[in-house]
């Protein structure tokens, strides 16, 4: 596996307070039944938060189905994504979407978050 479509500990958001500060600074990025929320880092690449809650998605195979599809997705783009912290978290329904249309959804907000962090031109 290249080493830039792996998916280590250093690219991973952890501590409450991560979350807490992309929750309360970052940028949304909504979309159908899935948001996501980024704010530009310090470091010098993306890392993946996930909140999917029991709330939005009851059944723990589904949210673990909808885990393994995101964290999957950003270790394939992860190389394309500015420094930035990134939470994603469910709308009610999502569980109902299958893996294409969660890949869709996904490769959209991934432009998304590419295009808001791009260096504006005069």
């Amino acid at each position: 596996m290249p080493s830039g479509a792996r998916f280590p500990p250093s690219a991973r958001l952890r501590k409450p307070a991560e979350f807490k500060l992309v929750f309360n600074e970052g940028q949304r990025v909504k979309r159908q039944l899935m948001a996501a929320v980024f704010r530009p880092n310090q470091g010098n690449e993306a890392r993946l938060g996930l909140a999917i809650a029991k709330k939005s998605v009851p059944h723990a195979c589904e949210r673990n189905r909808i885990k393994r599809l995101i964290r999957e997705d950003f270790r394939t783009n992860r190389s394309r994504l500015p420094a930035v912290d990134l939470v994603f978290y469910a709308q009610p329904g999502l569980a109902k979407l299958g893996n294409p249309a969660l890949r869709a959804l996904l490769a959209e907000v991934w432009t998304k978050v590419i295009d808001r962090c791009a260096p504006r031109s005069p």
